[in-house]
């Protein structure tokens, strides 16, 4: 079954994300019944997992045959409730909506459904003022449903930004607490206009999370490669090349061929130009410690150093699989991001992420140097919360 849904996704990927183009086919009273289930089903999941409710999770699910979904929302339950006591962090609740581009009925009680699945989660932080944030996701996923009575969960699969995006099994945990979070406050360095642009267009094209502007679709310009690898590094390119910086036979993006360098779309393929043009300098590195804690002297923490417009490399297993570009702090100064695969808006950085997680800090230098966009008491950020293909080797 795992294998059928994963062909699936392959085959349907750009019909999720693509181009706003063509009117789509009503839904027949059936397939919108079902879409309504679906989406009554996903809200009862978050809030079952985000009030630790096991019985009512296992409500979702249909009686026989849904051990592995039922276990991957188990898992996201347990890695949320260490993440958030780890970061002194409460998410309070969600808000979930969904397209459904294809509803295949298998039979009068079996009816399989491609959804893009787009959740918003609201969270306060113990640490700082107590205001309301929110970030959003937004997933591909594909379901098997089974009518017991009801319509419920009889198969599911997706990559969970929340508690699947390490790819180390059995350590789907965080890291433990850091002696000092962050160290913002104080600093100077701020944003350039240019790197304010690249922070504008990911916003615009992030995808399907709840924030993301261009009706939550990508740029059409580019194509989408979540089918061959991911589409993380291809989205962080465009941010960059929307912010001035110049393509080169190296890094360079082909509208004809519809496909882009291996600098331009493989993860370590673009921190490796990044850093052998002088474009961007590594500022730190390694587990979460240790860009969370600050050096014996007082200085700041690496991730402190960031601004947007900076990118995060995510590695494991010895090679990057994830790029996320920096878009703001929270109230509280933590890093957010956004990125695609899994779609992301105004995430913190390292949730989702394992305890055997390394990361790697890249400081862009942008077109137009260190000048700053805008400056505030504390001099912090402008940009606050509201409301092997050679593409990227399997980087999310």
């Amino acid at each position: 079954m795992k294998r059928l849904l994963q062909t699936l996704a392959m085959l349907s990927s750009l019909m999720v994300s693509g181009s706003t183009s063509g009117a789509a086919t009503p839904l027949t009273v059936e397939e919108q019944s079902v879409k309504d289930s679906l989406r009554s089903l996903l809200r009862q999941q978050d809030d079952a997992v985000l009030r630790r409710d096991r019985r009512g999770l296992r409500t979702i699910y249909v009686q026989v045959g849904a051990g592995d979904a039922l276990r991957h929302a188990r898992a996201r339950m347990h890695f949320l409730q260490a993440w958030q006591a780890a970061r002194g962090v409460k998410i309070e609740g969600a808000s979930v909506d969904l397209r459904t581009p294809a509803i295949r009925f298998l039979g009068k009680d079996r009816v399989r459904v491609t959804a893009f699945v787009s959740e918003n989660f609201r969270y306060r932080s113990a640490r700082g003022p107590a205001l309301q944030q929110a970030f959003g996701l937004g997933t591909r996923r594909f379901y098997v449903l089974r009518k017991e009575r009801f319509w419920r969960i009889q198969a599911e699969d997706y990559t969970d930004p929340l508690d699947q995006d390490t790819r180390i099994p059995g350590e789907a945990m965080p890291a433990a607490p850091a002696s000092r979070e962050l160290a913002h406050r104080g600093q100077s360095v701020l944003p350039s206009l240019s790197a304010l642009r690249a922070v504008r267009y990911a916003d615009n094209y992030c995808g399907g999370a709840p924030g993301c502007g261009n009706d939550r679709r990508y740029n059409p310009r580019y194509n989408d490669f979540n089918g061959e690898g991911g589409d993380c590094t291809n989205f962080v390119s465009q941010t960059l090349r929307d912010a001035g910086f110049r393509q080169t036979g190296e890094w360079a993006w082909d509208a004809r061929k519809g496909d882009g360098t291996r600098a331009w779309s493989n993860a370590e393929g673009l921190v490796a130009y990044l850093l052998d043009s002088g474009r961007a300098q590594r500022i730190g590195g390694g587990t979460y410690e240790d860009v969370t804690t600050p050096g014996q002297d007082g200085s700041p923490t690496p991730i402190a150093r960031l601004v947007p417009g900076d990118i995060i490399g995510y590695r494991e297993q010895g090679r990057i699989v994830h790029l996320a570009l920096v878009v703001g702090l929270s109230p509280t100064d933590y890093v957010l991001v956004d990125s695609h695969t899994a779609d992301r808006y105004h995430v913190p950085w390292d949730i989702g992420w394992d305890r055997r997680t390394r990361y790697v800090l890249l400081k862009l230098r942008y077109p137009e140097g260190g000048a700053p966009a805008l400056s505030r008491p504390g001099g912090t950020t402008p940009a606050r919360q509201e409301g092997s293909s050679g593409r990227d080797s399997s980087a999310r």
